[in-house]
């Protein structure tokens, strides 16, 4: 049987036969659990482990949309910029998600483990960010968009004047933004990708999805300069984004490093290679 909260307070009124202390225990007892229940509605993942390891969370306007802001507040002279994936655009193959915010936000659980200066980047819409600007053509067709990047952008800039450089870090679509964010930006030292989508055309004809027209194409993008390292991490077993498709979409990228991680695939097992990707950078 299922008990409402309106159900649960009158069945209280049944209580008034047993002791007082009883019934102040109980009554304490169950207002404990109508907040906890009222407190965690509509709370995302990534906010409860924001919360857990004490980051600073804030919601920055960057240009034109606001953005839901992470930070370590850890010590160091090289912020690391980390930015989420795709998340769940789509609740089907025919239907818009209406909150394309990921169940399970792999990039802040590995900027748990980051020693470093480091933010997570929200991008657009994403982690309940009140936006009159937002609607899912952000999180679909236009995700990799040029006002998206130049948002993103500008809040990167916010923060990075107080570090000697930038390391970008994306997992998926957010290694797409990563690439095209350091297209934009003189400050960055390195590019990091974990499955990156770096080649949005060829991943879109894989997997027999239209064509992110209003997007940017990291692949169509001139090389980044040959100061800027760049490792890329794919997983063997990843059937989203596979080992071959980074090849493709590197070959003219001076100095990249495509790293294939054996035991991985396109979300799984990236915690336990972590710290040694960490203690490069």
């Amino acid at each position: 049987m299922h008990w409402g909260v309106g159900a649960a307070l009158g069945y209280t009124a049944t209580m008034f036969r047993l002791p007082v202390s009883f019934r102040f225990g109980f009554r304490c007892l169950l207002a404990w659990a109508v907040l906890a229940v009222v407190a965690g509605c509509g709370v995302s993942t990534a906010e409860r482990i924001a919360t857990e390891h004490q980051f600073a969370a804030e919601t920055v306007p960057g240009d034109p949309f606001l953005h839901r802001v992470f930070r370590n507040g850890r010590a160091g002279e090289v912020l690391h910029v980390y930015i989420e994936g795709d998340g769940r655009p789509w609740r089907t193959r025919n239907r818009v998600s209406l909150d394309p915010t990921p169940d399970n936000p792999l990039m802040l659980e590995l900027m748990v483990q980051d020693s470093a200066p480091a933010i997570y980047l929200g991008r657009p819409c994403y982690f309940g960010v009140e936006d009159p600007l937002c609607s899912p053509i952000w999180w679909t067709d236009r995700r990799y968009a040029g006002a998206v990047v130049a948002s993103l952008d500008r809040v990167i800039g916010r923060y990075a004047p107080n570090y000697a450089g930038v390391v970008l870090i994306g997992h998926s679509g957010g290694g797409a933004l990563a690439m095209l964010l350091a297209q934009r930006r003189a400050d960055v030292l390195a590019v990091v990708t974990l499955a990156g989508n770096l080649d949005t055309y060829t991943w879109a004809a894989r997997h027999g999805y239209t064509p992110l027209t209003g997007s940017l194409n990291p692949a169509d993008q001139p090389p980044l300069g040959g100061g800027i390292r760049q490792l890329h991490l794919v997983g063997a077993q990843d059937e989203v984004i596979t080992a071959e498709m980074l090849e493709a979409a590197l070959i003219d990228q001076p100095g990249a490093e495509l790293r294939v991680v054996p035991d991985a695939d396109h979300n799984c097992c990236w915690r336990a290679v972590w710290p040694g990707v960490l203690a490069e950078f």
